[in-house]
């Protein structure tokens, strides 16, 4: 995520290239990947559940707020909504809508003593990650190619940064959604033009959008009308002078859960939450004028999708997408030379990094920053309730960095 508050919107990847360099602190005050930070739960009455209520199912909302711990006011809570008990064919129904958009289900049991919430309905990702904080660090790499103008080289020690952004994590919760049980989480910081590309490419179908439609900013009954589970809100704007073929630069990426419920890692960087949030809490930080809003939805999930019969392939996990031998395939043929040594790497190797690049006027690249794309042990689920956690790894001091890459990472 890049919002208004952190960088004017006109500066494009420059601007992402300095977010990620300032959101990895020193590794010697990071102790794992995630954490859960110290948090009081509060009351969130104004929290609205359309697919619940259709039901007849009450509940309360609440939120876990994090307080000082989270990088600034907005990001400190993460919603929740409590059922308490629930009857089996209660539970049934719930866990059958939230889960409708999703090949990898809820493995939450029933049982008859035991109080539900929100959670507990939505695929394993988000139970395991709501609340939690990730912890970017980063990790000195040898022989990979610098692309800086003045100092073009093959081989040079490079900073590689393990982070995790909304992008990155809502192509985790839709890789999930494509292909049934999947249990291990990916983590993933592509640049924002691979990342636009992935969420408008085939597998995506477009529903609606505030660049022909802007009443749907201001009506929620509009707004939701032709939406359901699943589906993925794009935040972007037009960059004024652009190399960039597309001349889009991507803010942030969100998935649908219910009306105007949205689930998140809401910004990019450290002591930021994977949550769920409100319109509402959306809004807050990215004002609806300066902002285009377009939603989409995978092809599979569509009954109207004009490409429903034709061969669709599942979608690919990140490291096929975001890597770096994904982006060079696109590149024209003046890049593709002067980025042909990430073509040379071992495809292990490329699949393990993303690179994004800010240029000046002339197309000149003026700084590079490579990230790390990191498969996580599988996903714990609690032998008696059947709820998701992440895996013990994540929260180890010892497996909080990109693994060292070869010596020599070519073919």
């Amino acid at each position: 995520m890049t919002s208004i508050r952190s960088f004017p919107a006109s500066s494009g990847a420059a601007a992402i290239i300095l977010l990620i360099h300032g959101c990895a602190r020193n590794d010697l005050s990071v102790h794992a990947l995630f954490l859960t930070p110290p948090s009081r739960v509060v009351p969130y009455p104004s929290l609205r559940l359309t697919t619940a209520d259709r039901l007849g199912v009450s509940y309360e909302g609440i939120a876990e707020d994090a307080g000082k711990a989270a990088s600034l006011p907005g990001f400190a809570l993460s919603l929740d909504a409590e059922f308490g008990t629930l009857p089996e064919s209660t539970f049934e129904k719930l866990k059958s809508q939230y889960c409708a958009w999703s090949d990898t289900k809820s493995r939450v049991k029933w049982d008859e003593g035991r109080e539900y919430t929100l959670l507990d309905f939505l695929p394993p990702i988000m139970q395991a990650v709501s609340g939690k904080h990730f912890q970017s660090t980063r990790s000195k790499q040898k022989n990979l190619p610098s692309f800086v103008d003045d100092r073009q080289k093959q081989y040079t020690e490079q900073e590689v940064l393990l982070t995790s952004n909304c992008w990155g994590f809502a192509w985790e919760v839709l890789f999930q959604a494509d292909n049934p049980d999947t249990s291990a989480m990916t983590v993933s910081t592509a640049d924002p033009t691979s990342a636009w590309r992935a969420f408008t490419g085939p597998g995506f179908d477009l529903i609606q959008s505030s660049m022909t439609k802007p009443k749907l900013l201001a009506d929620k009954n509009l707004r939701n009308r032709r939406l359901q589970g699943g589906d993925v809100l794009l935040l972007w704007h037009t960059i004024a002078c652009s190399n960039r073929p597309n001349k889009v630069y991507l803010d942030h990426v969100v998935t649908c859960i219910d009306e105007d419920v949205y689930f998140e890692k809401s910004g990019s960087g450290d002591n930021v939450p994977y949550r769920i949030n409100t319109w509402e809490g959306i809004v807050a930080n990215f004002p609806p004028v300066v902002f285009n809003w377009e939603w989409r939805r995978l092809v599979r999930r569509n009954r109207n999708s004009p490409s429903i019969w034709q061969p669709y392939l599942r979608l690919k996990p990140a490291s096929e997408i975001f890597g770096v031998d994904a982006r060079v395939a696109y590149l024209n043929n003046r890049d593709r030379e002067r980025f042909d040594w990430l073509s040379k790497l071992r495809p292990s190797v490329a699949k393990q990094l993303s690179l994004t690049t800010s240029r000046n006027s002339d197309g000149a690249v003026e700084a590079q920053t490579y990230t790390g794309i990191l498969v996580l042990e599988d996903l714990v689920f609690a032998e008696d309730t059947g709820r998701a956690s992440l895996p013990a790894s994540a929260f180890d001091k010892q497996s909080m960095k990109l693994p060292r890459l070869p010596s020599n990472p070519y073919e």
